[in-house]
């Protein structure tokens, strides 16, 4: 079984009982034959990298993660929003995502989104919403929040859901962050701060 069998199929499991995840499984099995082709060209390295892989290697879906970004070299990057207007001092020094399915990643759909979302230690990723519905898998410990509910503590194997413009926040602890991401709906608008 190839890495990118591992983690579609990991991702599967992890999301299946789920119910809020139940119109995503469609679209995931529609991945499970095809095979991330490597960049051409490969991006510069963002500084939130140093934390990765290390940041989901306790978790075999960020291991597989890591050995699928391995063979497909490239595809990290940030929000042009935030990049355009940081939220916070330091944000863009911790803050980063890689994305492995998409309409502009190695695996080309127009819709769904795959990819993992880092934030390096001790850092807030501010309340945020996109129309695209969401469904976050975190590879380690961390703190959620949503519209409507209290800052909840959540770790590896939490199935997190967002329904479309739902705003939500993510906070690092002590150790970097790293959570797998799914989008599906409307997903070629960015998320913006709220």
């Amino acid at each position: 079984m190839t890495a990118w069998e591992e983690l579609v199929g990991g991702i599967v499991a992890r999301l299946s009982g789920h119910s809020s995840a139940a119109s995503f499984l469609p679209h995931l099995a529609d991945l499970a034959g095809e095979v991330p082709m490597p960049c051409v060209e490969r991006n510069a390295l963002l500084p939130v990298q140093r934390y990765w892989p290390a940041a989901g290697s306790g978790d075999a879906l960020g291991q597989a993660l890591a050995t699928v970004d391995a063979q497909i070299g490239a595809g990290w990057r940030q929000n042009p929003n935030y990049r355009a207007n940081p939220p916070s001092a330091g944000f863009l020094d911790n803050y980063g995502y890689l994305e492995c399915v998409g309409p502009e990643a190695p695996v080309r759909t127009d819709n769904l989104r795959l990819g993992l979302l880092l934030l390096g230690p001790a850092t807030l990723y501010p309340p945020h919403q996109h129309p695209a519905e969401e469904i976050y898998l975190p590879l380690g410990p961390g703190r959620w929040w949503r519209a409507g509910d209290s800052w909840r503590e959540l770790t590896a194997g939490a199935v997190i859901h967002h329904p479309p413009l739902c705003g939500h926040a993510t906070e690092s602890g002590a150790e970097a962050l790293a959570a797998i991401y799914l989008w599906r709906g409307a997903i070629a608008r960015a998320a913006e701060i709220v």
